[in-house]
């Protein structure tokens, strides 16, 4: 079973929108590119039109009128603001920018002052664009000094000298002129201490009105492109080269404008695509410098946000004065913290990078060794802010806030050792934690027989469980997962959890009040998406769990007395699947003929009405008695398979009877067979009682995660799709808590489950697989349930769900049980249940909301 951590965007109904670009296609706008191809604005419920550039657009125009929903513009954006223009920013993806002039060397250009008299190819736009007009005002240059001429976007008026000077990107046309050998100069607004935003996205005053949160989901979603565009240079200039190109440019080319362009957008620690109100203002007072702005300006309106503030004066004030915030960061716990190149690095560096967004405030890092160091600097006064403390109740000299995060406490031992169901049966053995974690003393608290032992490291905890030494080491989840991926861990799993959670908090000087309070704020108010966001980037589970069912006691029956229980038991199922035959011809019979009957009542309704009820409860029992007669199906199967297991092993003459040693193994594979039969046999009876209380709303519900059932319905298929050689995997991250009836639901997903082996089966399916995920989306949980069986035929993947709908009539199908799982997940649980074809196969999802949700 193969365990993996991750957030997956949850598809919707898309909403139509436009993106307007501002340049030629190129590796400029490669974050938009990937959003869309990676299907990053698809997840976010978007269908994007990305509209190509040409001289004669008005990008400002079109989207205040709503001609395009979204644009990318320059600095100028701020002065169009200050002139009534109804925008709004939502990031800048250059924190710096790559806007220059260029001048051939043979010009005798060497300075800004020399412009005068010259002619330069610039659009419109960058002629009121901040920098440039900044760096030509700061020569104390006139406005008719140089001359401009309108762009058209072909570097060989410079290179023919029928321009003087001709703007572009520092990423962009260096590099064509010096592959072809011209010797320029370049003119870079920022080198001249004028460095501001570019490619600005925007969009206008009237969108961010109505569609607040959609604003805010396109964002987000055009940063993540642009983040997976940078860590991905080589597949994203790809597929630009091939897809994307009107311009013409070589893969060299684009791999050189991506580089350039990368060294401008992640700048001093600023989140990437962050504008920030400081740095609009320096803008803004150029403008009022150059006397084109004389107006107040509300950049709290021009700065787009969907986050209320929550920062009081005192606490902004307090912010002010201090300047920077001092924060202690172990240099070698990955994936929490780290230092690199002087620089803090992990989650907690990327959480810290999120107040950033709601705050003014810069970090000073304080490097230190050790959790013990880290903690003497916060009561000595060295620094401010822990970023990643483990919740404490009370510690000298640190006050701790809200967990913003929990972890789960896990176990690992060697792959030999049995899966942990109840911890507590396990107390006698020893565990290895490191020494000073804070979760000891709690876990003490709950568990006092438990047995600790003391070690300086996980990779000295995984070694005294590899030689035997301990049964099995306890740490959190995230610093386990980390370490499996960079510790030699060979014959080592995650073999159970702790109920207990470790949280993950702020930890700030008990001496300053406002600073707590700030970050408590903080804690309560982050977003858990992108918490979980920045877990599962940096970690990622992917580990063996071994599910086996060893008996400690020995058998005292007899082998005659163990083959005549079975052939009794077996010639009690015999009679059992001859009734239910019987039934379900019946029920194949009264479908036949519903449909003549139901004609006949409609022309005597009147007549016939309580005729018509008497024939509806008839249909609905049969209809109960049919979905009994599915659900036995799959227990029967199983113990079948099971049957035939233990023949084989008698006729093979697998074990030695003449042998203690064989008679005692033989004993105790009998046994567990059995015991599996009194298992399944158990089961035959609950589907009975499940769906006699199917229409009663009053069943005893109970509070479970997704995972429950999952692995529920995982243990009862196990045996029988392993002798079908298919895979079934398990992907299970949801915590939303949700009131089930627990097997209604498991039958729920052995519906699926056996629709897909069937499939299988009937295809021939090399290399099948199932695999079932489970996550949270806001206050859903969410089940996905796919495979690689070929898919469901498009002409009926909409009737799937109609009672009595089956492809499978010749095969014993009664086309009721995806009809009946339909009913449990919208009746039970006011849920949602659908399936769509994927790759290769089919996937069925499953929403139900958690018991928090009214």
């Amino acid at each position: 079973m193969s365990l993996f951590v991750y957030i997956h965007a949850a598809e919707r109904p898309l909403d139509r929108v436009s993106l307007q670009l501002q340049w030629l296609d190129q590796f400029q706008f490669a974050g938009y590119y990937m959003a869309k191809e990676k299907g990053f604005y698809r997840d976010a419920g978007f269908n994007v039109e990305i509209k190509k550039f040409s001289s004669e657009t008005d990008i400002i125009d079109d989207v205040v009128n709503g001609r395009t929903t979204y644009g990318i513009g320059r600095s100028s954006l701020i002065w169009y603001y200050s002139q009534g223009k109804e925008i709004s920013l939502l990031s800048a993806t250059f924190q710096s920018s790559p806007l220059v002039l260029i001048a051939l060397k043979s010009s005798g250009i060497e300075d800004v002052k020399d412009f005068i008299g010259k002619t330069a190819m610039i659009t419109e736009d960058a002629v009121e664009t901040a920098s440039i007009y900044t760096m030509i005002k700061s020569a104390k240059l006139g406005e008719e000094s140089v001359n401009y001429k309108k762009h058209t976007f072909d570097i060989e008026n410079l290179v023919e000298k029928r321009v003087d000077l001709y703007a572009g990107y520092i990423s962009n046309e260096p590099y064509g002129l010096a592959k072809r050998g011209i010797e320029f100069k370049t003119f870079s607004p920022k080198e001249r201490g004028f460095d501001f935003y570019d490619d600005i996205l925007f969009t206008s005053q009237e969108e961010v009105r109505k569609n607040p949160k959609k604003v805010d989901s396109f964002k987000k979603a055009s940063i993540k492109g642009w983040e997976y565009a940078f860590e991905n240079i080589e597949e994203t200039v790809e597929i630009i080269y091939k897809k994307y190109n009107s311009a013409g440019k070589t893969k060299d080319a684009l791999l050189y404008e991506a580089k350039e362009l990368k060294k401008l957008s992640f700048t001093n620690g600023v989140p990437l695509g962050s504008v920030r109100k400081n740095k609009i203002e320096r803008i803004l007072d150029i403008y009022r410098v150059m006397g084109l702005v004389d107006n107040d300006v509300d950049l709290d309106r021009l700065i787009f946000s969907v986050k209320e503030k929550f920062l009081t004066k005192e606490e902004e004030e307090y912010l002010r004065q201090r300047g920077e915030i001092n924060i202690c960061a172990v240099a070698n716990l990955l994936p929490l913290s780290a230092v690199e190149n002087n620089r803090f690095v992990g989650i907690g560096a990327d959480i810290l990078s999120l107040t950033k967004e709601s705050m003014e405030v810069s970090y000073r890092l304080v490097d230190t060794k050790s959790w013990e160091e880290s903690l003497q600097n916060l009561r000595d006064k060295k620094c401010d802010l822990l970023p990643t403390a483990k919740y404490y109740k009370e510690e000298r000299g640190l006050k701790t806030t809200t967990p913003y995060h929990h972890e789960p406490l896990i176990v690992v031992t060697k792959k030999s050792e049995n899966y942990i169901v109840d911890i507590d049966g396990l107390l006698e053995m020893e565990f290895a934690v490191i020494k000073g974690n804070p979760f000891i003393e709690n876990l003490k608290e709950k568990h006092p027989r438990i047995k600790l032992k003391y070690v300086d490291s996980i990779k000295d905890g995984f070694n005294g469980v590899k030689s035997g030494k301990y049964y099995g080491y306890i740490d959190s989840l995230t610093l386990t997962a980390y370490a499996f991926k960079n510790i030699s861990n060979a014959n080592l799993k995650i073999s159970g959890q702790f109920d207990e959670k470790v949280g993950i908090s702020f930890g700030v000087r008990d001496d300053d009040e406002i600073l707590y309070n700030i970050f408590e704020k903080f804690s309560k108010n982050v977003e858990h998406s992108d918490i979980h966001t920045f877990f599962n980037k940096r970690v990622s589970i992917n580990y063996v769990k071994n599910v086996k069912f060893e008996y400690l006691y020995e058998m005292i029956f007899s082998a005659l007395l163990i083959i005549f229980i079975f052939f009794y038991k077996q010639n009690i199922l015999r009679k059992k699947n001859i009734e239910l035959e019987e039934l379900k011809n019946k029920l194949l019979e009264l479908n036949s003929t519903l449909e003549i009957k139901i004609a006949e009542a409609v022309s005597e309704m009147q007549q016939k009405d309580t005729y018509l009820l008497h024939k509806s409860r008839l249909a609905q029992m049969g209809e109960m008695v049919s979905m009994i007669a599915h659900q036995w199906k799959q227990p029967l199967s199983s113990i079948s398979t099971l049957h035939i297991s233990m023949i084989m092993a008698l006729e093979l003459e697998e074990y030695n009877l003449c042998e203690k040693k064989g008679r005692e193994a033989f004993l105790k594979f009998f046994d567990e067979k059995l015991k599996k039969i009194g298992l399944y046999t158990q089961n035959l009876s609950r589907i009975v009682s499940d769906f006699s209380d199917f229409y009663r709303p009053n069943k005893h519900q109970e509070e479970f995660t997704l995972n429950n059932p999952a692995m529920q319905a995982y243990w009862l298929l196990e045996e029988s799709l392993a002798l079908e050689n298919i895979d079934l995997c398990l992907e299970l991250t949801s915590e939303n808590r949700v009131m089930l009836f627990k097997n209604e639901f498991v039958q729920v997903v052995l519906n699926i489950i056996n629709n897909a082996k069937e499939q299988f089966v009937e295809n021939g399916t090399k290399d099948a697989q199932i695999v079932i995920k489970s996550y949270d989306r806001g206050n859903l949980a969410v089940m996905e349930i796919s495979d690689n069986a070929g898919g469901i035929d498009e002409e009926i993947i909409d009737k799937i769900f109609d009672p009595y709908f089956s492809t499978k009539f010749d095969k014993n199908g009664t086309g009721l049980g995806l009809h009946m799982s339909k009913n449990i997940i919208e009746q039970h649980y006011r849920g949602r249940i659908y399936a769509q074809n994927i790759q290769n196969g089919a996937k069925f999802t499953i929403e139900v909301g958690s018991h928090h949700e009214k």
